[in-house]
């Protein structure tokens, strides 16, 4: 019996030591406080276009943003609050390169004038999301962005994409 204690109370004691030890070190962790808005919200747009316009991007990357459309997100929506204007414009990406597009690596913001929106995903009305898998070089891809804004329609809409270094910022209207 004494033995067994013994055993116990060693694998107890070494136990805590392993576990105590662990969080000493933050080594490699993200230890980053800060606010990283600018990689996205806060960047300076490199090209801009309008709704229903098409924009080359250097000789790799064609993308354009269809005319913006009011739509009501259903209850199985996400990030949607009540009160909000939503919006759906449907995206088009032509990879012109000669090498695949990983259109994983696109970021996607929106705001209406000072206020920041929000993005929606409601598979009910066809709003997925960007694509996450890579795009063929000379292929198209065409999806639906979601936006929902602490806005009303004909309040200024700004999206904007940044595709690699390119910041493209597209301006309209909410409808």
């Amino acid at each position: 019996m004494r033995k067994t204690t013994t055993i116990l109370v060693g694998t107890l004691a070494l136990s805590s030591l392993i576990l105590t030890g662990c969080g000493k070190s933050s080594d490699g962790a993200n230890t980053t406080s800060g606010n990283e808005t600018n990689l996205t919200q806060n960047a300076e747009a490199s090209a801009t276009t309008d709704f229903g316009s098409s924009l080359k991007l250097g000789s790799d990357v064609t993308i354009s943003f269809a005319t913006p459309v009011s739509f009501k997100p259903t209850v199985f929506a996400s990030n949607f609050q009540q009160g909000w204007h939503a919006n759906k414009v449907e995206v088009t990406i032509t990879n012109n390169g000669k090498s695949p597009l990983e259109t994983s690596s696109i970021a996607f913001a929106s705001k209406s004038g000072e206020n920041v929106c929000t993005d929606i995903l409601d598979g009910d009305n066809g709003i997925n999301g960007a694509p996450t898998s890579a795009l063929a070089a000379g292929a198209t891809e065409k999806f639906v962005l979601g936006v929902g804004c602490n806005a009303k329609a004909g309040a200024p809409l700004e999206i904007t994409a940044t595709i690699g270094t390119d910041v493209v910022a597209v301006k309209g209207t909410l409808s």
